[in-house]
């Protein structure tokens, strides 16, 4: 007979699991480009993607309640969507990994650059930058390849070798706090303050991970979805006291930045440690970059051996190419996967060398699962009514509605050019789909995908032109659809998709696999 996993995670280790997956580098590398499109509104930014996080993370809690199933990002949708479904949200949440796995990396050699100099310029690496990157992320494609575990007591190392640091900064920052910094409170307007809410959104994905040790958590019913409330509160409530304390320790003069001359913070390539040099306190500046280097070198590994799982785990339900599928004879690792996503990644270092805007492009890519999870939801209910739901939101239409809203906006406030890449990418999940050999491709469940995607580049195009970062191309909006009947515009344009895709759907049975 199997042995069955002990029942060992209860309520604070399983919200320790949360925070410590969550809080990583973002933090470390975005309150600067955040502070040059916001101001002090990128406070308002980071709290705005905490509440749309916890509404995302809920549906999450519920489904993986309901359904504790492998794969939960594209195994969800595929039960309320069908296949087709479930592997174009599976592809979103795969560019989504390695799209993160490459801003990661980046950022690790970005903190490298505070003291080796040549690496980065204003957050962009240089050629050489870019070559360290490379090798950093091949290295950690050996090790998984090599089957070298990530273990626990390595997590807790690097989770408390992140936080400490970030103490440290808060209590010392507090004693040079100038309050006047935060007044303007939003000079760029609320257009400054959206941006950096899609920016720093990227920094509070992971919370679907909670879900995983499922078969490991004492009375899972009522566990994973306090773990879950208390992981984004924690999590929301840190953000927010480094970003209060960033904003308020800034030492203009040390800087040598004009005073208030917010746009030219993308000078500060770490800004936490720029910061505390800024105040004359270089062993503070020494203290953050070694957090950002443990957080970042840390979750780098982890990162490359989730990415190269994804693709096998979905080849092993017959939805990727059956090479992925292959294990490693000598060292039982996907290796072929690992190879391959890899090298995705590698492209992505190499051809967008930007931390912020790789990060845009993670954050699109990985709206579309969460917002495929609140719909999940909602059809679930109705098609899978008698299933035993341990843990239900309340007003589950009026939720998942909203939720749907708030994954479309963030899709929008990413701005251009960066809605049109990350919509263009997940609209190849389409093409790559043919190479899938599946019979049942039901096209007709998920047809809305792509209309909803395409209308929200439409509207990117339409909409305020002060929604545009690092434009590479020719074209800009045209301004057709203004701050905030742009907003408006988008809502019942969600809304309309919804109800669609509801429809659609909730006719049709789950298959419990």
């Amino acid at each position: 007979m199997a042995k069955k996993l002990e029942k060992k995670i209860g309520l604070i280790t399983l919200t320790c699991i949360g925070v410590g997956g969550i809080i990583g580098s973002g933090i470390f590398a975005m309150p600067a480009v955040m502070g040059a499109v916001a101001g002090p509104g990128l406070i308002l930014g980071i709290l705005i993607a905490g509440i749309i996080s916890l509404f995302l993370a809920l549906s999450y809690a519920e489904l993986g309640a309901t359904y504790p199933l492998e794969g939960g990002t594209y195994a969800l949708p595929r039960l309320a969507m069908g296949n087709l479904g479930g592997f174009v949200t599976g592809w979103g949440y795969f560019i989504y990994l390695f799209t993160g796995t490459a801003a990661i990396i980046n950022i690790f050699v970005v903190y490298l650059g505070y003291y080796i100099p040549g690496l980065v310029e204003k957050e962009t690496l240089t050629p050489l930058g870019i070559a360290i990157a490379v090798a950093v992320l091949w290295a950690f494609t050996i090790i998984n390849i090599y089957n070298v575990r990530w273990g626990g007591v390595y997590s807790v190392v690097t989770t408390i070798g992140k936080l400490i640091p970030m103490i440290f900064f808060a209590l010392v920052g507090l004693a040079y706090f100038h309050g006047d910094n935060f007044f303007p409170f939003m000079p760029f307007g609320m257009e400054g303050v959206t941006l950096a809410t899609t920016l720093f959104f990227w920094s509070y994905t992971g919370f679907e991970a909670l879900v995983v040790p499922a078969g490991e958590v004492r009375n899972p019913s009522r566990t994973i979805p306090l773990a879950m409330i208390l992981t984004m509160l924690v999590t929301i409530f840190v953000y927010l006291l480094i970003a209060v304390v960033f904003v308020g320790m800034l030492d203009w003069q040390g800087l040598h930045i004009a005073a208030k001359s917010w746009k030219d913070l993308v000078l500060l390539s770490s800004p936490l440690a720029n910061a505390a040099h800024g105040i004359s306190l270089p062993w503070l500046a020494v203290i953050v970059t070694i957090g950002a280097i443990i957080a970042t070198g840390g979750s780098g590994g982890t990162w490359v051996l989730i990415q190269g799982r994804m693709p096998f785990a979905m080849a092993e339900d017959n939805l990727f190419w059956s090479q992925m599928s292959k294990v490693h004879p000598k060292f039982n690792t996907p290796a072929l996967s690992l190879i391959f996503t890899s090298f995705l990644s590698t492209l992505v270092l190499v051809l967008i060398p930007h931390f912020p805007s790789v990060a845009l492009i993670a954050s699109v890519a990985v709206v579309l699962p969460c917002a495929a999870a609140v719909l999940s939801l909602v059809i679930l209910r109705k098609t899978d009514s008698a299933a035993t739901r341990p843990f239900k939101i309340p007003f589950v239409k009026i939720f998942s509605a909203i939720g749907f809203i708030f994954a479309t906006l963030l899709i929008y406030w990413a701005s251009w050019p960066w809605t049109m890449v990350g919509v263009l990418l997940l609209l190849t999940g389409y093409p790559a789909f043919l190479f899938v050999k599946v019979r049942e491709k039901e096209i007709r469940r998920t047809l809305w995908i792509p209309v909803y995607l395409l209308g929200i580049l439409l509207l990117s195009f339409l909409g305020d032109p002060k929604f545009v970062f690092n434009n590479f191309t020719p074209w800009a909006p045209q301004g057709i659809f203004m701050m905030p009947w742009d907003v408006v515009v988008l809502a019942l344009f969600a809304l309309v998709i919804f109800f669609w895709a509801y429809r659609e759907n909730a006719q049709a049975k789950p298959k419990i696999q």
